[in-house]
């Protein structure tokens, strides 16, 4: 500092910088501020009408429900089979093995078990001191396809039985008794295949020596109760089996409800079981896990337009946004809905028209 220079010149000079220094900051921000206004758009601007928008075409058509459930493909009917006959098991067929009517089930104390063809289980012995029955009928029905009954069968236990009985177990190397003791036959509506042994060789003889399933394969699945309207007996349905390869099946039985485990709980689910189309595409598989496409009409020639395109108005209601012209502005359309499915609604009424085209989400 001078000693030449007043200590209190030096007061304006300060102030005149400090004024100077603020009035150049705020020079700055205003100059910044300006810059910022200038760079963002306004909210008045109108939109660039050449922006690009998803759009869908309005169209009329049939507008159906689609389920999609989760079932198991494998053979038909797995149940277990054994005999009533005390002994031990001396023979067991392989696994995979078709079992015809008058062929060996297995062995006990080394005589055969036969399969017959009926639907009623075999339930008492078959001996000429017996009342006659629907389960003689079916003894007589089998020894005729077998050729050792010549007659036409019936309910009645004769001589004409007891003869064809004996030449029967001629055939089979069994004492010919001219009766049958319960055990010895094993009644089923269809030949049968073998899935596995249930019991081995020097095993006692019980109630389960084979597990057995029918030479067809089907589809099971459960669906809930409320969903039983779209499966019903007859239906043609979509399978998608493993791979992703598609195909078609028909409901065959739609059963009682049962309980079953869910993720919410127990709930009542119906067993479905349908059949291949075209069994050839199934014939490799057995208890996989595959899709079923059941599929119900919700009406037909109704104008459908994508649920996305759906906007929810201020005041109750909704509309759709719909493009006019080239230019590819748009309009609001309000409109009255109908059922929803497979993400389409069927649109009632308001001023949307077949043809149009609407903004969807991207």
């Amino acid at each position: 500092m001078s000693i030449d220079t007043p200590p209190t010149a030096l007061r304006p000079r300060r102030k005149r910088a400090l004024l100077l220094t603020c009035l150049g900051v705020l020079v700055v921000a205003a100059i910044g501020a300006v810059v910022v206004l200038v760079q963002r758009p306004s909210s008045a601007e109108p939109k660039d009408d050449k922006v690009a928008v998803n759009t869908v075409t309005i169209t009329r058509g049939e507008l159906t429900e689609q389920l999609r459930a989760q079932g198991t493909l494998g053979f038909s009917s797995p149940r277990d089979i054994g005999t009533t006959l005390s002994g031990i098991v001396t023979g067991v067929p392989v696994g995979g093995a078709v079992i015809a009517a008058g062929q060996e089930l297995f062995r006990v104390n080394d005589t055969p078990i036969i399969l017959m063809h009926g639907n009623l289980p075999v339930w008492r012995a078959f001996s000429e001191d017996m009342t006659n029955g629907a389960d003689v009928l079916q003894l007589e029905t089998n020894l005729a396809a077998l050729g050792f009954f010549g007659r036409t069968p019936d309910a009645q236990f004769t001589w004409h039985t007891i003869d064809a009985i004996k030449k029967w177990q001629k055939s089979l190397g069994l004492e010919q008794t001219g009766m049958i003791e319960d055990g010895r036959i094993v009644f089923s509506p269809t030949d049968v295949r073998i899935q596995s042994a249930k019991a081995a060789v020097g095993d006692a003889a019980s109630a389960a020596i084979v597990s057995v399933t029918g030479t067809s394969k089907e589809v099971v699945v459960y669906i809930d109760t409320a969903d039983q309207a779209i499966a019903p007996t007859g239906k043609s349905v979509t399978v998608v089996l493993p791979g992703g390869v598609q195909t078609t099946g028909t409901i065959v039985t739609v059963s009682a409800p049962v309980e079953r485990d869910g993720t919410n709980g127990k709930t009542l689910q119906a067993p479905v079981t349908l059949t291949l189309d075209d069994p050839a595409v199934g014939a490799d598989l057995d208890k996989v896990t595959v899709s079923v496409l059941l599929a119900q009409s919700k009406g037909t020639d109704l104008l459908l337009a994508p649920v996305t395109a759906l906007l929810a108005q201020p005041g109750g209601g909704f509309a759709v946004e719909v493009t006019t012209g080239k230019s590819g502005k748009t309009k609001l359309v309000p409109v009255e809905l109908g059922a929803f499915a497979s993400g389409l609604v069927a649109v009632t009424g308001g001023g949307l028209a077949e043809g149009d085209k609407v903004v969807v989400a991207k």
